[in-house]
């Protein structure tokens, strides 16, 4: 794996296990309650959601859904976790071009599970070649 894979792979395994973010602490609840591993929890989550996206006749409602309250949540309930306003423009701006071509664009087999790693992305820390020079090109337009 290179130093980049290694970085989001520790990403991931932190927003699970380090309690300072809502997600670990959401599955830490959880887990208490069902009774079972946290990874196992947010494993059997990821693959009900893309489950029901695969055999939904509408999945556009559930992923846009989570599309958009995945980004309010941070934004004003966790304002710790907020991502940069830059990384924000980029997502609403890139939010909106898929809304409208939705519908054209779901033909493609899988397309929203393709379209929630596509913005899952954009949240990835900024050691990935691709985000970083994302996070460059908005620091760059922020300062001018």
């Amino acid at each position: 794996m290179s130093k980049s894979e290694l970085e989001v792979q520790a990403w991931f395994i932190s927003l699970i296990h380090d309690q300072k973010y809502p997600t670990a602490r959401w599955a830490k609840r959880f887990s208490e309650i069902v009774g079972v591993e946290v990874e196992l929890l947010i494993k059997g989550t990821i693959m009900f959601i893309l489950a029901i996206l695969v055999v939904l006749k509408e999945p556009h409602y559930l992923a846009n859904s989570l599309l958009v309250a995945a980004p309010i949540i941070l934004t004003y309930c966790e304002p710790s976790e907020r991502p940069s306003s830059g990384i924000m423009f980029i997502y609403w701006t890139l939010f909106g071009f898929f809304v409208l071509f939705d519908r054209i664009l779901e033909y493609i087999p899988l397309y929203y599970i393709f379209k929630l790693a596509v913005f899952i992305g954009l949240f990835l820390p900024p050691s990935n070649p691709t985000i970083e020079l994302i996070h460059n090109k908005v620091k760059s337009v922020q300062e001018k």
